[in-house]
């Protein structure tokens, strides 16, 4: 005898919840730290270049609206115009309270990168050394030794002018730490008899794989616990935000991030991917306000001219638009096409597509909030009008429907089809630019 067909309950309604975590039964794990470096890496996208205007808005709502631990803003001695920039931040900063919370990037030039990150106002450094043994004798024409002793002079001069270090970055670590592992291993230990207490892994070019982050970062803490260390991650090949959890899930204390992952080359970890991908997949907690994530990217990419991809994870156009009609249809029956990726989550709303993949149920919710009541045969007719625009690659938006829906009632014209020159119904007014999310 066959058993009895279980009964299947109903799935409870998430929606007008404002967050959607999965497994709410997990506590988040101790909070990992985010230092964004838009306005330092991810200024070399080629073509970009922030007005000092610019950096202090983006900074400010970083820091502010967002959340991120600390933002990276400059390079030491790159320009007039960058100088200007770091000034007008550290007095913004020293102003509100979030002077520890800016840093710049230098190099190991004898002070006077310490010099001119200390005249702008600015009290961190991130100080730039060499992570592979290849970089240090090909690029430096240096021994590790002599390596070390500029490093020393460069921290020697921050000491005495006051400039506090935050991190030293391990610039090409990714490769060598697999080309050059004895190197990599005494320049650390080198830096932390120096006194330096966090270690940046820069992934330079973008190389690793998560599985080979996770066995390189989990062998640079067992060595050396007393020391932080950070994942600064490229995304060369679409790895950026899979090698920041691995780093997260091998005890990484903090990662680096770029808004809309703007960085050279093939850019940077996302600062959204990442900070939501933290809280979902890694179950770490991040002091990142979720629902300013879109207005960041916005702000972002109208000063960096930089369109965001309307595909593009948590922040692109079209992230919470089902199209397919099976989609609208399990949605209004049970939210059976909604995960841990709510839109009301990052202040947004599910939005569903007119074309010919629409169905029933996706124009009866465009109908709905149009106020409008059809007949079931006048809904068959209206769906068959909004297929038919689909397949004549005609974009049809929800305005739309209302001079669709009309047709029915209009009276035949003499001489006149009602059709358009290639048969399909004609629209009652142009399309109408739909804003995000609507």
């Amino acid at each position: 005898m066959s058993a009895p067909p279980r009964s299947i309950r109903p799935v409870p309604s998430a929606r007008g919840r404002e967050s959607a975590p999965p497994s709410p039964r997990l506590a988040l794990r101790p909070r990992i730290a985010l230092m964004d470096t838009t306005l330092r890496d991810g200024e070399q996208t080629p073509d970009v270049a922030f007005s000092s205007e610019e950096k202090l808005r983006i900074a400010r709502m970083l820091l502010c609206d967002v959340g991120v631990d600390r933002v990276e803003v400059c390079s030491a001695r790159v320009s007039a115009g960058e100088r200007r920039a770091a000034e007008l931040i550290a007095a913004w900063a020293a102003s509100s309270g979030q002077l520890g919370r800016v840093e710049a990037l230098g190099f190991c030039d004898d002070g006077r990168s310490v010099d001119w990150i200390r005249a702008t106002g600015i009290v961190r450094m991130n100080l730039l050394a060499k992570g592979s043994e290849r970089h240090c004798h090909l690029q430096l024409g240096l021994s590790l030794a002599q390596h070390l002793q500029q490093i020393a002079r460069s921290l020697e001069a921050a000491s005495r002018t006051g400039l506090e270090l935050s991190g030293v970055y391990l610039e090409d670590w990714s490769r060598g730490i697999r080309e050059s592992p004895e190197y990599v291993l005494e320049l650390t230990q080198s830096l932390a008899e120096l006194g330096v207490g966090r270690v940046y892994l820069a992934d330079t070019l973008g190389v690793l794989a998560p599985a080979q982050v996770r066995k390189y970062v989990s062998r640079m803490r067992r060595r050396f616990p007393g020391l932080s260390f950070e994942l600064h991650a490229h995304d060369d090949y679409g790895l950026a935000t899979a090698n920041c959890l691995a780093a997260a899930l091998a005890g990484v204390d903090g990662l680096h991030t770029t808004v809309n992952g703007l960085g050279e080359r093939a850019g940077n970890a996302c600062l959204a991917e990442v900070a939501v991908m933290l809280r979902d997949h890694a179950r770490r907690a991040t002091s990142v306000t979720e629902t300013r994530l879109l207005e960041l990217s916005e702000l972002v990419a109208r000063a960096s001219g930089c369109a965001v991809a309307h595909h593009a994870p948590i922040i692109g156009r079209h992230v919470f638009t089902q199209t397919a009609g099976i989609h609208a249809d399990g949605d209004a029956k049970a939210e059976l096409y909604c995960s841990a990726l709510a839109p009301e989550r990052f202040a947004r709303s599910r939005a569903y597509a007119l074309g010919k993949l629409s169905g029933q149920s996706s124009l009866e919710h465009h109908l709905r909030a149009l106020g409008i009541l059809l007949s079931p045969a006048a809904l068959a007719r209206l769906l068959e009008r909004v297929v038919a625009l689909g397949d004549a690659k005609r974009p049809v938006r929800r305005e739309d429907l209302v001079a669709l829906a009309q047709q029915d009632e209009l009276p035949a014209q003499d001489g006149a089809s009602g059709g358009s020159e290639n048969g399909h119904p004609p629209l009652g007014h142009p399309p109408l630019e739909q804003p995000h999310d609507t």
